[in-house]
C-alpha cells in the first residue's frame, strides 16, 4: 500500500476515534476496535518506493497523534478517578452519619 493511501485511511480513522472520544458515553468496544484497525493499518509494510524520510514523518505524526490522544485519555481518567473518590468518600460520611445518629 503507498504510504499516501495509507496516510489518507490513518487519518480517517483517527478522526473518528476523536469524535468518538468527545461523545460523553462512547463505547469503549466501538474505540478498542477503531483503534485495533489503526494498530493493523499502522504496522502493514510500507511500499518500497515510498522514501526513508516519507516514512519516517509519517511514522512520527502517527506517534504525535497517539502521544496527544494518550494524554486525553489519562486527563480523562483521572477526573473519573477523582469523581469516583468523593462519591465514595460522601458515601463513607452519610454512612458513619447514619450510625452515629
Amino acid at each position: 500500500m503507498r504510504l499516501g493511501e495509507k496516510a489518507q485511511q490513518c487519518q480517517l480513522l483517527q478522526e473518528q476515534i476523536e469524535q468518538l472520544f468527545q461523545t460523553e458515553f462512547y463505547s469503549v468496544e466501538e474505540a478498542a476496535a477503531l483503534v485495533a484497525k489503526l494498530n493493523t493499518l499502522l504496522v502493514t509494510p510500507i511500499d518500497p518506493s515510498d522514501t526513508p524520510v516519507e516514512s519516517a514523518e509519517f511514522l512520527q505524526q502517527n506517534l504525535d497523534w497517539l502521544q496527544k490522544t494518550m494524554a486525553k485519555l489519562s486527563a480523562q481518567r483521572d477526573a473519573v478517578a477523582e469523581s469516583m473518590l468523593t462519591i465514595q468518600k460522601g458515601r463513607r460520611a452519610r454512612h458513619s452519619y447514619g450510625q452515629h445518629n
